[in-house]
Parts: structure tokens; sequence; C-alpha cells
């Protein structure tokens, strides 16, 4: 009984984090892309992925786990298939919707990228791609 009065009462917040869920999953796509650039895998890299989920507002109807499973396996996919990486990569950029959220994105990309110490050849080619591609 107390949870459905809550929900009779309770106001809609809009989300704190600014975004869509669609922006937020092409953010986790993107950044998961980000990880496989170089082929090489960092704890440090995934951590900024955690930590970046960590702060959405992520829709608890779309398990994130379930879709991080979905989303590496894209990026993979991505890594190793042009024409599926256009097609991958035009999808993020639909997602991303506004410039301000393609450049969050992007700035999350370069955060990624340092996150092991050093940005390889890889990844400077791949970000410059995304610039491009983004901006």
């Amino acid at each position: 009984m107390p949870s459905l009065i809550r929900k009779l009462f309770h106001k809609s917040e809009a989300p704190k984090d600014g975004l869509t869920q669609p922006q937020r999953e092409a953010i986790v796509d993107l950044l998961n892309y980000c990880m496989y650039a170089d082929n090489l895998i960092f704890l440090a890299e995934d951590r900024v992925i955690t930590d970046t989920v960590a702060k959405f507002n992520w829709d608890p109807k779309v398990p994130f786990d379930q879709f991080d499973v979905r989303s590496i396996d894209n990026a993979r996919n991505a890594t190793e298939n042009q024409g599926y990486r256009d097609r991958f990569l035009a999808s993020i950029r639909d997602r991303l919707g506004t410039a301000a959220v393609k450049g969050q994105a992007l700035d999350l990309c370069q955060e990624l990228f340092v996150a092991d110490g050093a940005r390889s050849d890889e990844e400077d080619a791949v970000f410059q791609n995304l610039r491009k591609l983004l901006e």
C-alpha cells in the first residue's frame, strides 16, 4: 500500500545526468569501442567506463550488465570489420544527438585513452577519426 501511495504522489524527476537512455548507451558503446582500439585492455580503461556509468541515471529497465556484454561484442566486431564499424559509429553519432553530448563523449574518450598512462598511435588515430565523425 505505501508503494502505491508513493507512486501516486511521486514526482517524475528529469534525469540528473541530463541524458536520454539512448545517449547513455551510445556513450558506453563509444567507450567500449575506444577501449578495444589498440587491442590492449587495461583495468584503468575499464575503470573510466565504470566510473562514467556510476554517474549516469541508467534506466533500471535496461540491465547494465546485459547491455555491456552486447556493447563489448559490438565494439570488438567494429574493430575487426570496416563495414560494421561504419554502421556502428554512425549509430553512435545519431544516438548522441546534440553537439554538447558529442563533445562530452569525445572528452570521455580522451580520458579513457590516457587512463593507462600513455596514448598509443592506434588510439590517436581512432580519436582523430572520432573527432571528424562527431564534430
